[in-house]
């Protein structure tokens, strides 16, 4: 076969600036946690990059003074029994291991979730293949996919799932915990910093297991009390004909199996609440930016735009147009 060299420059370029593209890392923390967890990883780095000089360094040193030189058979010098250099490189890794282990018991120490208070913000975090519901049972709120929270406070989670082995991560905000089938574990997050931090499912959980994200929106707390006081409400009422037969489709018809719109019959829990689906930007795992044109291509073929998803439905061209038109509404 013939070698193209183009076609493996495109490749290497391809991944080499694929590694430059924006993505949340905890090396830029914006919470407690993250911070304590950066500043570990930098000096088991600074660490690792010192021994490796040195190591190094020492073997080129010793590979160009003991090579082998035409004419001269004399063994290198042995320094086999001296136990003074012995000693020393085994007790200097020794000595890292231990202040390794010392920095990293008081690492977990800090990041250990604190006592729970009556101020924490409780949330319940269920995985879904592949979407997250967030639900904060203090206030009456259920939404999906983006995470409200106020900066600097502390938020206290609770995680599920409904189906196989997830794994929470904000890489910003917080480490890596587990959502494990019929086991119930927990994690803490404090946002110290206002802003949009992208989320992700970081444990192998079937096809789209990639496009299981998630945004958290920290905000200032009178934000955060206005989206409170805003996803409290039932769902609007239809106004035009085209927005009652949509209403009627969620409330008593298909949808109602899988969806919940407060004030309504409509209870389903298989998929997101649909009460306030335009308060949010993005859906189907924060996939795909929730705007009509996309929206409308989720309702017309599912499958094609996240494969193996739980929505498996042939709506007609105008059942579209009567949901999307009151789908709309629900801010």
């Amino acid at each position: 076969m013939k070698f193209d060299i183009k076609r493996w420059v495109v490749l290497g370029a391809s991944l080499l600036l694929g590694g430059c593209a924006p993505y949340p890392t905890f090396l830029d923390p914006a919470s407690p946690i993250a911070g304590h967890e950066a500043s570990l990883y930098r000096i088991i780095l600074i660490m690792a990059l010192v021994v490796f000089v040195l190591v190094e360094g020492a073997l080129i040193l010793i590979l160009i003074r003991d090579r082998g030189r035409k004419g001269d058979n004399t063994p290198p010098k042995q320094v086999y029994g001296n136990t003074r250099l012995e000693v020393t490189w085994t007790a200097i890794p020794i000595l890292l291991v231990i202040a390794l282990f010392v920095m990293t018991v008081q690492t977990m120490h800090a990041v250990a979730a604190p006592a729970p208070q009556k101020s924490d913000l409780n949330v319940q975090v269920t995985g879904h293949q592949w979407w997250w519901e967030f639900s904060y049972p203090a206030l009456g709120i259920t939404t999906a996919n983006e995470l409200h929270i106020p900066v600097g406070g502390t938020v206290q989670i609770t995680l599920a799932s409904v189906d196989v082995i997830h794994s929470f991560w904000v890489p910003q905000l917080s480490g890596k915990t587990d959502v494990i089938p019929g086991q119930t574990n927990h994690m803490w997050l404090k946002g110290e910093k206002i802003g949009v931090y992208h989320g992700q499912c970081a444990e192998f959980c079937g096809t789209n297991h990639a496009n299981m994200r998630f945004k958290v929106i920290v905000e200032s707390q009178a934000d955060f009390n206005a989206w409170a006081a805003s996803q409290q409400k039932d769902a609007p009422q239809p106004q035009t004909d085209a927005e009652k037969q949509g209403y009627k489709m969620i409330t008593t018809g298909i949808c109602s199996n899988c969806h919940t719109l407060n004030g309504t019959d409509a209870k389903g829990t298989i998929g997101p609440n649909l009460t306030h689906l335009f308060s949010r930007t993005s859906f189907a795992g924060s996939t795909f930016d929730l705007n009509q044109s996309n929206l409308r291509s989720w309702l017309q073929d599912t499958q094609a735009m996240k494969p193996g998803n739980d929505m498996v439905v042939k709506l007609k061209p105008d059942e579209i147009d009567a949901l999307i038109a009151y789908l709309t509404q629900l801010k």
